[in-house]
């Protein structure tokens, strides 16, 4: 990490995005040609003075509200690249301003909403739709430009997509560790009720029902569940399968890799196993994104094409991987 004050190492993480046109458009359009739409109809409306503002807790009672909309997009047709800038709008308590000449902090929130900004940018120079995003804790998370993308491609708006698609690079040890899964050693989990509540629905109802009702019983700060499945301190030669949670821990991987919203919502997953030759492995959940990170003077207030400009070069050398 450089010495420069001024610099925050800013991470990115890489996903694949697929769009599932309907049926009676899946001649004409794939993935590329209704990302276009989609970001067409965005440059439009910018063009009328207007934007598309989504709540994606429209629907859920007792959530609080989680208002998406795109700020900035620019395709690059010589580059086949869309680069864009989202902001979920800041709800609850509202920051304040201290002058820099005075020791009192002024109310912001007359100008308007605070809204938290998050980049992401799209190649489709190879069959696959490469999205790399930048990681903003406050800001909006690769699920929900997931999420604000298919609601403008489905019947919505468009009227070309019925569902999204994202899959997260793995440095290898997600593929590895399926194919060359025999035998589930020891498995630590650690979660909070509110992160198991946002995970979905059916994961957490056939596999962590027993953490959410303890959660939601007993309230504790934290949830950790550890499970054996061999004696410690002891080598033990067995002929026997964990078959139960040899299909739980791979259903689990199949969920990470086509769901990946599923991923925040653990603290820690860890599990160790056998593989096929005999050999103990670790599968880290959380150290296993394929990632990069970059030193960026957040305090320039960097343009989105700067911001391109700078992790440009990663992008590149991911994409020749493919």
């Amino acid at each position: 990490m450089s010495q420069n004050k001024t610099l925050t190492p800013i991470k990115f993480n890489f996903v694949s995005l697929h769009f599932e046109p309907y049926a009676e458009v899946k001649k004409k359009h794939n993935t590329r040609s209704i990302l276009k739409e989609v970001f067409e109809y965005l440059r439009s409306q910018k063009k009328l003075g207007k934007g598309h503002l989504i709540d994606r807790h429209e629907n859920r009672d007792g959530s609080e509200s989680r208002e998406l909309f795109m700020t900035t997009s620019r395709i690059l047709p010589k580059e086949e690249r869309i680069i864009c800038t989202m902001a979920l709008l800041r709800k609850g308590r509202a920051p304040k301003l201290k002058p820099r000449d005075k020791f009192k902090l002024l109310p912001i929130r007359e100008m308007g909403d605070i809204a938290e900004v998050t980049h992401f940018f799209i190649d489709f120079t190879t069959s696959t739709c490469v999205v790399c995003a930048e990681y903003n804790h406050h800001g909006p998370r690769i699920s929900d430009f997931e999420f604000y993308l298919r609601n403008i491609a489905n019947n919505n708006i468009l009227g070309l997509a019925r569902q999204t698609d994202v899959n997260v690079y793995f440095e290898s040890t997600l593929d590895k560790t399926l194919s060359q899964l025999q035998n589930v050693l020891h498995i630590d989990i650690k979660s909070t009720p509110g992160k198991l509540a946002q995970m979905d629905a059916d994961v957490r109802q056939n596999y962590f029902s027993g953490m959410s009702n303890i959660g939601s019983v007993l309230k504790p700060k934290h949830i950790r569940i550890e499970s054996y499945f061999q004696t410690q301190g002891k080598t033990i030669v067995t002929n026997s399968t964990n078959t139960e949670a040899n299909n739980m821990f791979k259903d689990m991987l199949g969920v990470f890799k086509k769901r990946p919203r599923n991923i925040k919502c653990f603290e820690d997953f860890v599990v160790k196993y056998e593989d096929k030759n005999g050999m103990d492995e670790v599968f880290n959940l959380l150290r296993g994104k394929k990632e990069f990170t970059k030193d960026i003077d957040l305090k320039a207030n960097p343009k989105l094409s700067q911001f391109y400009t700078l992790i440009k070069p990663e992008i590149n050398d991911f994409v020749t991987t493919l």
